[in-house]
Formats: C-alpha cells, structure tokens, sequence
C-alpha cells in the first residue's frame, strides 16, 4: 500500500493498493496545511479501511511550492515513514503534473505568488526546461508548449510514484524545492536599553 501525501496548494492524502486507489481526501484551504494534514491521513487510511501498519511506501510531493505549507506535508510524509521504517518516494510536483497530462509537448505552471510562476516544459515526456520561476510574460519564449495548470494533488504525486518506480526512476532526492528565498526575513532583533 502506498500512502500518497501533497501540500504543495491544499493539503491532500491519497492511498494506492498497486495501481487502485482506494481513497483520496483533499482540503482546499491553502493556509491550513498544519491544521489538515493529521485529518487527512487519518481520513484517507478510513477511507481505504486499512491502518498504518498496511503502508509500505510513502510518496511525498516535493515541490515546487511556496515555503510554509510544502514543509508541512514533507514533514509528515518523512514522520510517517520513518516511524514505521518504510521507503519514502520524493516526487517533483511538476513532473507528476506532466504524467497526467499525456501530451507531446507541455509548459506546466503553477503559482509561485509575487506574481510569478513555477515552470517546467516536457517534450514526449521528458523535462526539458525547470523547474524554474519566471514572470509569465517570459512564458513568450517556449513557442509551441500546450500551457497546462500545475496545481497538484495526491493522488498524481501518487501516480507518479508508481510509475517512476516501475520505470526505475530514482525518487531518493528529498530536498524541498522551494526556488527562491521564502518571503520573511529575520527581523532586525530587539533593542534593548538599560
């Protein structure tokens, strides 16, 4: 059993006996990830009727995405695996967007807020531009891309998954891809007199 886990919008859970997927449970609230990710792996292994100690596998969206809620997700999926010593698949949400979409040659964004996008392009399947962010006028430059939304979910990075393993594709790199600096700063400290 696959335990599929994505924050990289909403937070969304997915489950996978083999290729069927037995449950997926998807909050739309782009600011609750902290508050919804315990609900929703709680809900989605209810809604397969399995427990925790059916899941072989974890697979984990890795981003591209803004910094607070695709660490929440990471951060659960990596908690859930090592507590029960299983394999951990990190998958690249553009990629897994890619898959699903089946065309030959694709531009897949998704918002990076500041007015910008997180962009990767695909011929045939293959990445062949990204993931990078890039103001949607620069988008002019990959002539002959189908533009395709990147919002991801579960469900496809559990997809992906699959796939990528069955393939042989390599999912161990489990840095966050992030793209650029999140969008505080530290703080100046306080002054203190006396």
């Amino acid at each position: 059993m696959l335990l599929a886990i994505d924050t990289s919008a909403g937070t969304s859970t997915a489950v996978f006996d083999g290729e069927k997927l037995l449950g997926f449970v998807e909050y739309d609230d782009p600011f609750g990830h902290a508050e919804n990710i315990g609900n929703a792996i709680a809900e989605v292994m209810a809604k397969a009727g399995i427990s925790a100690s059916e899941v072989t596998a974890v697979a984990i969206g890795r981003g591209p995405a803004p910094y607070t809620g695709l660490r929440v997700g990471m951060a659960a999926g990596a908690s859930f695996a090592m507590a029960l010593g299983i394999p951990m698949h990190w998958v690249m949400n553009l990629d897994a967007v890619a898959l699903s979409q089946g065309q030959a040659k694709i531009l897949v964004s998704s918002d990076a807020k500041r007015k910008e996008l997180f962009v990767a392009t695909y011929d045939l399947g293959e990445r062949v531009f990204g993931p990078a962010v890039l103001k949607p006028e620069q988008l002019d430059q990959f002539e002959g891309f189908a533009q395709v939304d990147g919002k991801c979910n579960a469900e496809l990075v559990g997809r992906y998954a699959l796939w990528a393993k069955a393939a042989g594709i390599d999912l161990s790199e489990a840095s966050a891809l992030y793209l650029r600096s999140p969008d505080v700063a530290p703080s100046a400290g306080k002054r203190v007199t006396g």
